[in-house]
Protein backbone atom coordinates (compact mmCIF):
# COMPACT_ATOMS: atom_id res chain seq x y z
CA UNK A 1 0.00 0.00 0.00
CA UNK A 2 1.57 3.35 -0.78
CA UNK A 3 1.06 6.17 1.63
CA UNK A 4 0.81 9.53 0.25
CA UNK A 5 4.07 11.52 0.86
CA UNK A 6 1.87 14.74 2.10
CA UNK A 7 0.26 12.29 5.01
CA UNK A 8 1.51 13.72 8.48
CA UNK A 9 3.84 11.19 9.86
CA UNK A 10 1.49 10.36 13.05
CA UNK A 11 -1.06 9.13 10.09
CA UNK A 12 1.72 7.45 8.07
CA UNK A 13 2.30 5.16 11.13
CA UNK A 14 -0.95 4.72 11.70
CA UNK A 15 -1.82 3.51 8.39
CA UNK A 16 1.12 1.33 8.57
CA UNK A 17 -0.13 -0.05 11.60
CA UNK A 18 -3.01 -0.99 9.86
CA UNK A 19 -1.90 -2.39 7.00
CA UNK A 20 0.31 -4.82 9.43
CA UNK A 21 -2.21 -5.97 11.28
CA UNK A 22 -4.51 -6.54 8.48
CA UNK A 23 -1.96 -8.78 7.19
CA UNK A 24 -1.20 -10.77 10.26
CA UNK A 25 -4.94 -11.22 10.76
CA UNK A 26 -5.17 -12.57 7.31
CA UNK A 27 -2.02 -15.09 8.18
CA UNK A 28 -4.01 -15.99 11.58
CA UNK A 29 -7.14 -16.55 9.49
CA UNK A 30 -5.49 -18.95 6.80
CA UNK A 31 -3.75 -20.41 9.42
CA UNK A 32 -6.68 -21.20 11.58
CA UNK A 33 -8.34 -22.71 8.21
CA UNK A 34 -6.13 -24.85 7.40
CA UNK A 35 -6.00 -26.47 10.68
CA UNK A 36 -9.26 -27.19 10.61
CA UNK A 37 -9.22 -28.37 6.97
CA UNK A 38 -10.51 -32.27 7.15
CA UNK A 39 -9.25 -33.94 4.12
CA UNK A 40 -11.53 -36.79 4.52
CA UNK A 41 -14.49 -35.98 2.15
CA UNK A 42 -17.91 -37.41 3.70
CA UNK A 43 -15.80 -38.54 7.06
CA UNK A 44 -19.25 -38.46 8.99
CA UNK A 45 -21.24 -40.65 6.12
CA UNK A 46 -24.14 -38.38 5.78
CA UNK A 47 -24.01 -38.41 2.15
CA UNK A 48 -25.22 -41.56 -0.08
CA UNK A 49 -26.26 -40.07 -3.35
CA UNK A 50 -27.13 -43.72 -5.14
CA UNK A 51 -28.80 -45.29 -1.92
CA UNK A 52 -26.15 -47.97 -2.67
CA UNK A 53 -25.16 -48.04 1.55
CA UNK A 54 -21.65 -47.46 0.37
CA UNK A 55 -21.35 -43.44 1.33
CA UNK A 56 -19.92 -41.06 -1.38
CA UNK A 57 -16.74 -40.74 -1.60
CA UNK A 58 -15.69 -44.01 0.02
CA UNK A 59 -15.15 -47.80 -1.86
CA UNK A 60 -16.43 -51.17 -0.23
CA UNK A 61 -14.17 -54.39 -0.49
CA UNK A 62 -16.35 -57.55 0.55
CA UNK A 63 -18.84 -56.05 2.48
CA UNK A 64 -22.19 -57.58 2.91
CA UNK A 65 -25.40 -56.67 2.89
CA UNK A 66 -25.58 -55.75 6.54
CA UNK A 67 -22.38 -53.89 6.20
CA UNK A 68 -23.46 -49.87 5.24
CA UNK A 69 -24.49 -46.91 6.13
CA UNK A 70 -26.85 -46.65 8.90
CA UNK A 71 -28.35 -43.68 10.48
CA UNK A 72 -29.88 -44.92 13.62
CA UNK A 73 -26.78 -44.79 15.54
CA UNK A 74 -24.36 -41.97 15.21
CA UNK A 75 -21.95 -39.78 17.23
CA UNK A 76 -21.76 -36.79 14.73
CA UNK A 77 -24.60 -35.93 12.42
CA UNK A 78 -27.35 -38.24 11.66
CA UNK A 79 -25.62 -41.52 9.89
CA UNK A 80 -22.38 -43.60 10.40
CA UNK A 81 -21.19 -46.54 8.93
CA UNK A 82 -21.77 -50.15 10.50
CA UNK A 83 -19.59 -53.31 9.55
CA UNK A 84 -21.43 -56.75 10.99
CA UNK A 85 -19.36 -59.75 11.95
CA UNK A 86 -18.78 -63.06 10.31
CA UNK A 87 -17.37 -62.60 7.20
CA UNK A 88 -14.33 -62.51 5.49
CA UNK A 89 -11.56 -59.26 6.12
CA UNK A 90 -13.80 -56.64 4.54
CA UNK A 91 -12.95 -52.66 4.55
CA UNK A 92 -14.60 -49.17 3.73
CA UNK A 93 -11.80 -47.27 2.13
CA UNK A 94 -10.59 -43.66 0.58
CA UNK A 95 -8.00 -42.60 -1.18
CA UNK A 96 -7.13 -38.71 -0.46
CA UNK A 97 -5.50 -37.23 -3.80
CA UNK A 98 -3.01 -34.75 -1.57
CA UNK A 99 0.92 -34.78 -1.84
CA UNK A 100 3.66 -33.01 -0.03
CA UNK A 101 7.17 -32.77 1.39
CA UNK A 102 9.15 -35.15 4.01
CA UNK A 103 7.92 -34.00 7.56
CA UNK A 104 4.26 -32.88 6.98
CA UNK A 105 2.11 -33.48 9.60
CA UNK A 106 -1.52 -34.28 10.13
CA UNK A 107 -3.84 -35.26 12.94
CA UNK A 108 -5.87 -38.24 12.64
CA UNK A 109 -9.11 -38.87 14.63
CA UNK A 110 -12.12 -41.16 14.43
CA UNK A 111 -14.85 -42.33 16.24
CA UNK A 112 -15.96 -46.18 17.17
CA UNK A 113 -18.73 -48.07 19.02
CA UNK A 114 -19.09 -52.04 19.42
CA UNK A 115 -21.03 -54.45 20.34
CA UNK A 116 -20.67 -57.73 21.32
CA UNK A 117 -16.85 -57.87 19.74
CA UNK A 118 -15.44 -61.36 20.48
CA UNK A 119 -12.13 -59.82 20.15
CA UNK A 120 -9.97 -56.03 21.16
CA UNK A 121 -8.62 -56.22 17.57
CA UNK A 122 -11.47 -57.04 15.55
CA UNK A 123 -12.14 -53.43 13.81
CA UNK A 124 -9.11 -51.21 12.98
CA UNK A 125 -8.35 -48.12 11.27
CA UNK A 126 -4.80 -48.19 8.83
CA UNK A 127 -3.56 -44.74 7.70
CA UNK A 128 -1.15 -45.42 5.01
CA UNK A 129 0.67 -42.37 3.72
CA UNK A 130 2.06 -43.52 0.26
CA UNK A 131 5.64 -41.98 -0.65
CA UNK A 132 6.97 -41.13 -4.21
CA UNK A 133 9.06 -43.92 -4.24
CA UNK A 134 6.91 -46.36 -3.85
CA UNK A 135 7.10 -46.75 0.13
CA UNK A 136 5.02 -45.94 2.78
CA UNK A 137 4.28 -45.06 6.16
CA UNK A 138 1.20 -47.01 8.07
CA UNK A 139 -0.42 -45.76 11.31
CA UNK A 140 -3.00 -48.62 12.78
CA UNK A 141 -5.48 -48.29 15.09
CA UNK A 142 -6.95 -51.06 17.18
CA UNK A 143 -10.62 -50.38 18.70
CA UNK A 144 -11.69 -52.14 22.12
CA UNK A 145 -13.57 -55.37 22.22
CA UNK A 146 -16.81 -56.35 23.85
CA UNK A 147 -19.25 -53.72 23.86
CA UNK A 148 -18.60 -49.99 23.80
CA UNK A 149 -19.77 -46.70 24.13
CA UNK A 150 -18.99 -44.17 21.10
CA UNK A 151 -15.27 -43.66 21.94
CA UNK A 152 -12.49 -41.22 20.24
CA UNK A 153 -8.97 -42.42 18.51
CA UNK A 154 -6.54 -40.11 17.92
CA UNK A 155 -3.08 -39.56 17.41
CA UNK A 156 -1.68 -36.00 16.87
CA UNK A 157 1.29 -35.16 14.63
CA UNK A 158 0.89 -38.34 12.44
CA UNK A 159 4.25 -37.41 10.12
CA UNK A 160 5.36 -38.54 6.49
CA UNK A 161 8.83 -39.42 6.56
CA UNK A 162 9.41 -39.06 3.01
CA UNK A 163 7.89 -36.95 0.15
CA UNK A 164 4.48 -38.42 -0.65
CA UNK A 165 1.95 -38.76 -3.59
CA UNK A 166 -1.30 -40.06 -1.50
CA UNK A 167 -3.23 -40.93 1.92
CA UNK A 168 -5.51 -44.01 1.94
CA UNK A 169 -7.78 -44.63 4.89
CA UNK A 170 -9.10 -48.06 5.58
CA UNK A 171 -11.62 -49.24 7.95
CA UNK A 172 -11.61 -53.01 8.79
CA UNK A 173 -13.44 -55.57 10.16
CA UNK A 174 -11.27 -59.06 10.31
CA UNK A 175 -12.80 -62.15 9.97
CA UNK A 176 -12.43 -63.54 14.09
CA UNK A 177 -15.16 -66.45 13.91
CA UNK A 178 -17.68 -66.94 14.99
CA UNK A 179 -17.65 -63.09 15.70
CA UNK A 180 -21.27 -61.53 14.79
CA UNK A 181 -20.72 -58.55 16.59
CA UNK A 182 -21.04 -55.31 14.94
CA UNK A 183 -18.71 -51.78 14.72
CA UNK A 184 -19.56 -48.65 13.60
CA UNK A 185 -17.09 -45.75 12.69
CA UNK A 186 -18.33 -41.97 12.40
CA UNK A 187 -16.23 -38.96 12.19
CA UNK A 188 -13.02 -39.57 10.40
CA UNK A 189 -10.79 -37.13 10.35
CA UNK A 190 -7.55 -36.05 8.89
CA UNK A 191 -6.51 -32.44 9.58
CA UNK A 192 -2.93 -30.70 8.20
CA UNK A 193 -0.70 -29.25 10.92
CA UNK A 194 0.04 -26.26 9.86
Amino acid sequence: MNIPRHASAERRATLSFLVLAVLVLAVFVGSALAASTNLVKNGSFEKDSDHDGIPNSWTGSSLTLADKRVCNQSKAGACSFRFVGASDHKSLGQVISVGGLAGADFNFSFWAKGKNLNYADTARVYLEIHHVDGTSDYYTYNTAGATTPWTLYQQLGVEATKDFDYIRIDLIYLHTAPDTGKVWFDKVKLVPVP
